[in-house]
């Protein structure tokens, strides 16, 4: 449920993509397009019941590669892999001191390559509701100042 104490509906967002120089629009419009040209999927044309079924999936897509992201935080071909979570398994402690940086240059790839396909479903979600490369940016600063300013004020 929605934490209704601490909304933000009165924030003001201000203007912080225009000085960006990231590639997140590429990157929204491109997934966008591929749910659109791949899957038949009209984000525009979606009832609130069709995203809901839509985010059902994506839920639990999401999960699901956020599962084989923990797998692969324990390298999936040179290390143990889901030994970095099964405490039962002899190689669990080696990742008291592991590093990503220690992970061979392969595994880390796979790391990387599973948080990507965690991003394929946020941006998934966002694409769902409109929400634009735009409209993200500057919404995320907007609510990351409101963050801080809720913690120097003892939130």
């Amino acid at each position: 449920m929605a934490n209704v104490d601490n909304e933000c509906k009165d924030l003001e967002v201000a203007d912080s993509y225009k000085n960006s120089t990231t590639h997140l629009d590429d990157i929204m419009k491109h997934q966008k397009e591929m749910q659109e040209k791949t899957y038949g999927i009209s984000f525009d044309e979606m009832s609130i019941s069709e995203i809901k079924d839509f985010w059902l999936v994506n839920m639990h897509s999401t999960i699901d590669e956020l599962h084989e992201m923990m797998d692969a935080l324990g390298g999936i071909k040179d290390g143990s892999g889901n030994a970095v979570w099964k405490y039962w398994k002899k190689d669990h402690s080696k990742y008291d001191t592991l590093k990503v940086s220690d992970l061979s240059e392969g595994d880390r790839k796979e790391l990387f390559m599973e948080w990507i396909d965690v991003l394929h479903f946020f941006i998934n979600f966002a694409s769902s509701i409109g929400l634009d490369a735009k409209t993200v940016y500057d919404y995320y600063f907007a609510k990351a100042e409101e963050n801080k300013r809720r913690q120097r004020d003892n939130y």
